[in-house]
């Protein structure tokens, strides 16, 4: 047999090709074998327990790496780690605006996905805030800004027409930059113990273990959550159309179709059809599943609502929910029933109830008598209100105490009741407008004032 060194050289090497060995399966007798079929064999003799890389052994061997995944150091041993998470997809995209809205169709799209840069140019500048971009009709996503206080929708005319944006999604809305953000793969952060104080966004005992596929946090995730920290909506100023703050005691609200009005902050942030109107006096929910994310005003029907009682109220109020699965603190609204005071002049000692009710200097809805009341010349000066109301403490003119009548003399020998204040008085019943009857104490100056006089009660 010829020596092995003496074969002439190939330069070329295939699996089909065969090498000459000793089988010690034949009692070492010379055979060939395939290259392919050594290749075959070393999975079975190879032990990765054995392989060393840099010194340092592979800490699981039996792991199944997934495509993409990465092998990291841990201190001790070599182990599989999650893919990295840079954008490295750019997708061009061209907005059409449609009713104030933008849309966009886009070929080869299935989804809408966060490891993509959709590069965009927008046909108009934006007319709204917020404004919302709907690719494929995946749904209408709001366009947000970041800030030093969070994502903002972006303000009107903020977009414009023909110059390139670089729009991220986050899931719920895109995020939109001047500037590509594309970056290399970044390093994740992994700790599950409680951060000991609130940092940024980031509020104390919050925590960061491995995720459920086994990924950390990247320095992005980190970033946005430090200094972009979630912005809770909120709901404000609920209001009726048609219907006053204040109503006069007896006085009803009629049966019918009404219009609630509200404002929002922070709309991007509020889970779609979440709202719910509730007559909270009843505790009836009068509307459910209102689109609170995209209008400030629905139609509500309520029944008749009377109250006959002083200082009685009604509320409604409107709640719903954010998109992290909070509860929006209520906006809510409330209408009370009062009595009407009544004040003016009158040249006669006393004065029945129809007189009472058209004195003209103030007959205002109210819950007592303090403020300040400018007489014209002439007459006894009145002020009347009903028993519900406290008693006044003091009434002053130009800084010194009024004389009232006290019974003292005989034009004001009517006004002989002595209550809990300093002020005597007289006792009227009188029925409002509304059918409701109520006993008002009338008050009056001691003698008739010529000149125009400016009262203080308080």
């Amino acid at each position: 047999m010829a020596i092995i060194y003496t074969y002439p050289k190939t330069s070329s090497v295939n699996a089909e090709d065969t090498l000459l060995i000793s089988n010690n399966d034949q009692q070492n007798k010379t055979m060939n074998v395939r290259v392919r079929d050594i290749f075959d064999l070393i999975p079975d003799i190879l032990d990765l327990n054995e392989f060393n890389l840099y010194g340092k052994p592979f800490g699981d061997p039996t792991t199944t790496p997934k495509p993409g995944d990465t092998i990291n150091y841990d201190g001790d041993n070599w182990v599989t780690g999650p893919a990295g998470t840079s954008k490295t997809e750019i997708i061009p995209v061209t907005a059409t605006t449609v009713a104030n809205n933008y849309e966009a169709t886009v070929a080869n799209i299935n989804e809408l996905q966060q490891d993509v840069v959709y590069k965009t140019t927008f046909d108009l500048s934006n007319t709204i805030s917020p404004v919302t971009l709907d690719i494929n009709s995946y749904g209408a996503k709001n366009i947000q800004r970041g800030t030093l206080n969070g994502f903002e929708d972006v303000p009107i005319n903020f977009i414009v027409s023909g110059l390139e944006y670089f729009l991220t999604y986050n899931g719920s809305i895109f995020q939109i930059h001047t500037s590509n953000p594309e970056t290399g793969a970044s390093t994740e952060f992994v700790n599950p113990d409680p951060t000991t104080q609130t940092i940024g966004g980031i509020p104390k005992g919050s925590t960061f273990p491995r995720k459920n596929d086994g990924s950390g946090y990247t320095m992005q995730d980190m970033w946005d959550q430090l200094l972009y920290p979630y912005q809770l909506p909120a709901l404000k100023n609920l209001s009726i159309d048609g219907i006053a703050n204040t109503l006069e005691v007896g006085q009803t609200i009629s049966a019918g179709n009404y219009d609630f009005n509200w404002g929002v902050d922070n709309v991007g942030n509020i889970l779609a059809n979440s709202g719910v109107i509730t007559d909270t006096t009843t505790g009836i929910t009068l509307l459910s599943n209102v689109p609170i994310e995209s209008t400030t005003e629905v139609s509500v029907t309520l029944p008749a609502i009377q109250k006959t009682a002083f200082n009685a109220t009604h509320s409604f109020n409107i709640v719903g929910q954010n998109t992290q699965g909070g509860n929006i603190s209520p906006a809510s609204a409330t209408y009370r029933w009062l009595w009407k005071r009544y004040v003016g002049n009158d040249n006669a000692d006393t004065i029945p109830a129809v007189t009472i009710q058209g004195l003209s200097v103030n007959n205002a809805l109210s819950s007592n008598l303090n403020g300040t009341y400018s007489f014209p010349g002439g007459g006894y000066k009145y002020l009347c209100i009903p028993i519900d109301f406290p008693e006044p403490n003091k009434i002053t003119m130009g800084g010194i105490d009024v004389s009232m009548a006290d019974g003292s003399n005989a034009s004001s020998a009517a006004y002989n009741i002595q209550g809990s204040g300093p002020y005597k008085f007289a006792i009227v019943s009188v029925t409002n407008q509304f059918n409701q009857p109520i006993n008002y104490r009338v008050y009056r100056s001691l003698n008739k004032l010529n000149g125009a006089a400016t009262f203080i009660v308080s």
